[in-house]
Parts: C-alpha cells; sequence; structure tokens
C-alpha cells in the first residue's frame, strides 16, 4: 500500500486546507461576534455624519438670514430714504423727480444682496407716495396677513414665514412660500409717518442648502408652524407648507433646536435603522473557537511548512554547487508529484542542459568572430560608397566655378543650387528639419524648374507667424512640390501655378499644396485615396509610383499615425491636397 505523505498532495490543494480550516471556518465563527462591534461602531459614525450635516444645515440657514438682517442695516441708517419718505410732494412730477434721485443713490438699486434676496419693498403711511416700484403706501398692505402679524409682534425686526396663494397665478412673481424679514424704519427719531421695510428672502436658495445634503436620510426643517424645508423629492415652492405637528422631535434619529431671527426653528433627520446580521454562533462559543484557530493551524503549517521548506532547502543546496561550475543532479524529491517536485525535475532538466552547452562553447565563439569579421566588412564597404557622393558634388562645384569664370552667371547660379539640393539629399545625419529650411530646399527646386520652364512657371507661397520653426521630416514638403511638378504641370500646355500655403491652427499645423495642371483622374485618385488610408512599408515594393507614398509614410510615422491627408483633383483643373498634422507633434520639444 502506497504511503499518502504531504509531498504527494498539489499545493493547490494544500492551500485549500489552509484556507478552509485557517481562514474560512474561523471567518465564520468570528463574523458573527464581530458584527455586533462593526455594527455599533457604524452606527455611531452614521450619526456623527449626521450631526455634521445639521450644523452645516443650520449655519448656512442661520447664514443667509442673519445676512439679509445685516443688510436691511443699511435701509435702516440711510438719512437720504428717511427723508424721502418723510416729505409730502406737491404733485407727481415732484415725487417721481426724488423718487429717480433716491434710486441713484441708495441702496434700493443695488444687486439683491448677491442674489440671496428675492424683492424689496417700502411702505410708509404718506398718501403723496405713489404706489409702485419698490415703494408704496402702508393703506396698500394694512390688510395683509403679514402686516397684522408685524403689528402684533411689536418686534422692532420680524422674520415672518407665510404663504402667499396670488403668486400661484402671476408668472414671475417668484415661489408661493416665502421667507420675510420686516423691519421698523424709525432710526431717526421722527415717528408722523410709519415706515416699514419688507425684503423677501430667495426660498429655493434656502431649499437648496439642504438639497445639497447628499446623505440617505430624509431632513425636515421646521419652526412653530410649518416645515419649511426637507430634501424629499417633489418637494415644489408652489406648494401650501406641510404643518409642523405631523412628527414628533422624538421620532427623529437626530434633532436639533436653533434661534434664527428671534425663532426656534428646528432641524429633524430621520433615517431608517440598518438591519443587524443574525449572529451566526453564539459568544460562548469563543473559547473553543479560539483553540481550534490556534491549534489546527499550526499543526498544518508546520507539516506544510515542512514539506516546502525541507526540499527548497535541498534546491538552494545544489544552486550554490552551481555558483561554483559544479552542475549535478538532484536524487531526493526528483519523483515527488507536487509543484516543487516538478521544479526539482526542472532544475536537473536544466543541469544536463548546460552541460550540453559547456560542450559548443567553442563553435559558438567561432560564429562570433565570423560575425564581427563581417561587421567590420561592412562598415568598410559604407565607408567606399561615400566617394561617388563627394566626386558628384566636387565635380559640380567645378563646373559652376568654370561657368563663372565665363561669366555664365545664369548656369553658374543653377548648378550651384543643384550641388545644394544634391547635398541636402543626401546628408542624412538628421531626418528632421524646421520648415524654414524645408521651404529653403523647395526654393531652390523651384529655381531649378523655373531655369528649365522659364516664364511658364509661378511659384506662391506663404508661411503664418510662428510656424517657420516647427519641424518636419526632411524633404517631406519637397516631395509633394516636386510630384506637383512632374504629375502636374510638366504635362500640361498651360502656364503652371503651384501654391504652398502653411497655417495653423490650436490644434494643428495645416499644409496645402495646389497647382493648376492635368489633374487626377477619377479611377487613379481612388486608387491614391484607397493606398494613403491603408498606407504601409509593404506598398512601397508594389507601387509604381511611389515619391507622395513615401513622403506621407514618412510623415505618418513622424506624427504616430495622427496625420490627415485630404485629395481634392479634378482633370485638366488641378490638385489641391491638404495636410493636417497635431501641434504636439511639430515642436522642437517632441524630438
Amino acid at each position: 500500500m502506497a504511503r499518502i505523505t504531504f509531498n504527494n498532495f498539489k499545493l493547490r490543494n494544500k492551500l485549500l486546507l489552509i484556507y478552509f480550516f485557517c481562514v474560512f471556518i474561523p471567518i465564520i465563527a468570528t463574523d458573527a461576534v464581530i458584527l455586533l462591534t462593526v455594527n455599533k461602531s457604524y452606527e455611531n459614525e452614521k450619526r456623527k455624519e449626521l450631526s455634521y450635516v445639521i450644523e452645516r444645515v443650520e449655519y448656512n440657514l442661520s447664514e443667509i438670514v442673519e445676512g439679509c438682517i445685516l443688510f436691511t442695516n443699511n435701509l435702516y441708517n440711510d438719512q437720504l430714504l428717511n427723508d424721502f419718505l418723510n416729505t409730502k410732494y406737491e404733485d407727481n412730477i415732484d415725487y417721481y423727480s426724488a423718487y429717480i434721485h433716491l434710486l441713484r443713490n441708495n441702496n434700493l438699486s443695488y444687486n439683491y444682496n448677491n442674489g440671496v434676496l428675492q424683492k424689496i419693498e417700502v411702505f410708509a403711511n404718506n398718501d403723496s407716495i405713489l404706489n409702485g416700484g419698490k415703494i408704496s403706501t402702508i393703506d396698500l398692505v394694512r390688510e395683509t396677513n403679514w402686516y397684522k402679524a408685524y403689528k402684533e409682534s411689536e418686534e422692532d425686526i420680524l422674520l415672518y414665514i407665510y404663504y402667499d396663494s396670488e403668486k400661484r397665478l402671476l408668472a414671475g412673481s417668484g415661489p408661493s412660500r416665502t421667507v420675510s424679514i420686516i423691519r421698523r424704519l424709525n432710526n431717526f427719531g421722527s415717528n408722523e409717518v410709519e415706515k416699514v421695510l419688507k425684503i423677501n428672502i430667495d426660498y429655493n436658495l434656502m431649499l437648496q442648502d439642504v438639497l445639497n445634503e447628499k446623505i440617505d436620510a430624509n431632513i425636515y426643517v421646521r419652526n412653530e408652524d410649518f416645515i419649511l424645508f426637507s430634501n424629499l423629492p417633489n418637494r415644489n415652492s408652489m406648494k401650501e407648507f406641510t404643518p409642523a405637528s405631523i412628527f414628533e422631535a422624538e421620532d427623529a434619529t437626530l434633532s436639533s433646536t436653533f434661534t434664527i431671527g428671534k425663532q426656534q426653528w428646528e432641524i429633524l433627520i430621520m433615517s431608517e435603522e440598518t438591519p443587524l446580521w443574525t449572529v451566526i454562533f453564539e459568544n460562548k462559543g469563543l473559547i473553543p473557537l479560539i483553540i481550534w484557530n490556534i491549534t489546527i493551524p499550526s499543526i498544518l503549517i508546520y507539516f506544510v511548512g515542512k514539506s516546502i521548506t525541507k526540499r527548497l532547502s535541498i534546491i538552494a543546496t545544489y544552486m550554490d554547487k552551481v555558483k561554483v561550475e559544479r552542475f549535478e543532479v538532484i536524487e531526493e524529491g526528483s519523483k515527488d508529484e507536487d509543484e516543487i517536485g516538478g521544479l526539482i525535475r526542472s532544475y536537473n532538466l536544466m543541469v544536463l542542459k548546460i552541460r550540453n552547452l559547456i560542450e559548443v562553447v567553442f563553435k559558438g565563439k567561432e560564429e562570433k568572430q565570423a560575425l564581427e569579421l563581417s561587421k567590420k566588412q561592412a562598415e568598410l564597404k559604407a565607408v567606399q560608397n561615400q566617394v561617388n557622393p563627394h566626386f558628384l558634388f566636387n565635380t559640380l562645384e567645378t563646373i559652376r566655378m568654370r561657368s563663372l569664370l565665363k561669366n555664365e552667371n545664369e548656369t553658374g547660379d543653377i548648378i550651384g543650387e543643384l550641388a545644394q539640393l544634391f547635398r541636402i539629399s543626401m546628408d542624412w545625419g538628421s531626418d528632421y528639419i524646421t520648415i524654414e529650411k524645408e521651404i529653403s530646399f523647395v526654393q531652390k527646386y523651384i529655381n531649378i524648374q523655373k531655369y528649365r520652364y522659364g516664364d511658364k512657371i509661378k511659384y506662391y507661397y506663404y508661411i503664418m507667424e510662428g510656424c517657420g520653426e516647427y519641424i518636419v521630416p526632411k524633404l517631406a514638403l519637397g516631395t509633394f512640390i516636386e510630384n506637383a511638378f512632374i504629375h502636374g504641370i510638366e504635362s500640361s500646355d498651360k502656364d503652371g501655378i503651384i501654391s504652398l500655403n502653411i497655417t495653423k491652427n490650436k490644434e494643428s499645423l495645416i499644409i496645402e499644396i495646389s497647382d493648376n495642371g492635368k489633374g487626377i483622374p477619377p479611377d487613379k485618385l481612388n486608387e491614391l485615396e484607397y493606398m494613403i488610408k491603408n498606407a504601409d512599408s509593404k506598398m512601397l515594393f508594389e507601387a509604381k509610383s511611389t515619391g507622395m507614398l513615401n513622403a506621407f509614410l514618412r510623415l505618418k510615422m513622424f506624427c504616430k499615425g495622427n496625420i490627415v491627408l485630404e485629395i481634392d483633383s479634378e482633370p485638366e483643373k488641378g490638385t489641391d491636397i491638404i495636410i493636417r498634422i497635431p501641434l504636439i507633434y511639430v515642436t522642437d520639444n517632441n524630438m
């Protein structure tokens, strides 16, 4: 009968044993105990969060109301307003003249306290005042509920909250729920004319301070009479107030009373209790559980650890032998079926392969020496190949000098241009060049073509300020100009016009090359657009004409594929090519 050992268990099975006995069962048991503590801590944190909500709502609402009361001080201390309300006016013209002067020099015309105030009204017991605008006679409001409440309170300043049903019928008059501050204007001692200031605070602004609190609970703000604000959905400011008596303070999860404008307001938060999970095991089972969590894991960890560490120590010992070039095979544990046994077998296979590699190391050295020799020969050939371009440049320079000596200046200049053109074309020290230098190359090419064709060729170019320092692949623009000559102008009987415009916007560099040459037939244009859309290096070997394709591929690699090339051409009318490149790729910092 085969002996069962831990060495024959897969490492996965060993981990499952550890997990099942040391993690899963203890967690299920201890969660029942821990859950009570966690739940209690959660409730405490929740109450702390709700208390912060109450503090914020109380502060924001008090700040609005107290700020508006402070605003009324400006009008309370306004001598100009007091004199205006006390004055007996002879006629309407006299009144309107004084009223306009008041609006120009008084807080009544100011912005309503940065949008907090919805309306400002002043009432006076002065029959010579005309009702309208912000000032009216007291007779207009004597029968209103708010005025009666103000008179009954005998307070100089009264915070009064009421529902104005008339606003429901008047578009643009504001919410029907109204929060007002009513103040007696008697600062200057004269009581012959009764003067009352009434300002309406923007109800929706105060409501927004409650709605801004994104919590999973209901918030209610009430005074003695009404539920003033809440964060419940579909709370319309045009609806009547809900009576404050629908809730008892004892029903709230958390509540707080504060004084605002000499009134007692209360904030109530109604939150559902978090359900408590069912306790899995009773607390009296905690002691056996602790013994289980200590004993069983210790035993399992001992045997599993021994199974792993013993054989890993053997592997480490043999690896040390490898350091001193002793490549020996491990016999012990090589037949075990777990992952470490597989590791031992892989080690043995590695050692055998190293032995074989040592036998062929001298052959590898010979091949390396042959490769080095081949590389040196290639470098020597590359140096020799540079003789031909230098010979060409020297020959052209000799012809140019002889032309100048014979006073053939035009021929000499063109040969000089041609020599510089060849030198730039064959100098690949850097694949990138500024647009300004690229335009210089194009100009030399144009000069040579004008020498050939005379006045038949006209060339125009424009470079927007700031574009000349941008970087593009060398000869990329020159290739498109050359293509316009060869395929557009040379085969045309009419005078040729080629234009190059380089501009930019906030995002892209825009290059436009236009000619009035032969144009491109529709079938060739479709073929060219297909090649541009699917351009790759393989096409360079298959296409008959590769100039434009080569230039486009270089631009495409230059800007990592973020390029747009548009071709618009009509036979006998010419061709327009527009290239758009993101500015981030043409700046010097991108190189």
